[in-house]
């Protein structure tokens, strides 16, 4: 399945600065600073270079399948949300990964001071939980995502209302939703609704029918999430959340959205 249905169609017209909806200008240069078939740096030679040595910067692990779900989808004109962007370097990155993409980012903490100044980018100052701050990132960004990241309360709750609106009225029909960080619902990474890691026992003998699991935190959300996902199979229809499928990897969930 494509991610993003209908974004193959060809983008063309040049608008009054000379650069047409591809990103590239008269002479050939895309936004990125790239001549049109010059090979692009892939995201984590994109993300290194501009994270350097910052602890704070996104795991190898992220960056990797990032570049597999958005290769796809690198030149055309998508529209992504950022929840939580601390110092702003994820916004560099994805100005320079996706040159024909409008960004919004959203953080409780005012606009960082190398939040990218072009008019695609877009700064909501305010909670990630927000229905009325959400609204307006939609409205900003001219419509729907195509891409959710979640990099910002990493509190289960808080996490939870921001997926719960933004599944259901902000990402569209194959878009993605992504969590990072679900380490913080274990005591070894986060603190408010943590738990220590006690990986249960599989195959136990008898036949018990309840099998007991870690439900603190993020990861608590992500298994409310999986039963959501099998709502075809067991009611014959999807819920709310129209759930194609659930892929989880070390420490993050990605979220398919039905088309």
């Amino acid at each position: 399945m494509g991610i993003l249905p209908g974004t193959q169609r060809a983008w063309i017209g040049l608008n009054r600065t000379g650069v047409n909806r591809t990103g590239v200008n008269r002479s050939g240069v895309n936004r990125s600073g790239r001549r049109a078939g010059e090979k692009q740096p892939d995201l984590l030679a994109i993300a290194s270079r501009l994270y350097g040595d910052d602890p704070y910067r996104k795991p190898e692990v992220y960056l990797r399948e990032y570049e597999r779900l958005f290769a796809p989808m690198r030149d055309q004109p998508i529209r992504l949300l950022e929840l939580g962007v601390h110092r702003g370097i994820s916004m560099q990155v994805w100005r320079e990964y996706f040159p024909s993409a409008t960004v919004v980012g959203l953080d409780s903490d005012p606009a960082p001071a190398n939040f990218p100044a072009e008019e695609r980018f877009h700064f909501i100052h305010g909670g990630q939980d927000d229905p009325a701050l959400l609204r307006r990132a939609i409205e900003a960004a001219g419509g729907a995502f195509d891409v959710v990241l979640d990099d910002a309360s990493h509190l289960g709750a808080i996490t939870a209302r921001s997926f719960a609106f933004l599944f259901e009225h902000g990402l569209k029909p194959g878009g993605v939703y992504v969590i990072e960080d679900l380490c913080t619902a274990f005591t070894s990474g986060g603190d408010f609704d943590a738990a220590p890691y006690a990986p249960p026992e599989i195959g136990l003998p008898g036949m018990p029918r309840v099998f007991p699991s870690h439900e603190h935190g993020m990861i608590g959300l992500v298994k409310q999430i999986v039963d959501h996902g099998q709502a075809p199979t067991a009611a014959g229809g999807y819920t709310r959340y129209p759930i194609e499928r659930v892929t989880v990897m070390t420490n993050i969930v990605y979220v398919h959205k039905a088309e």
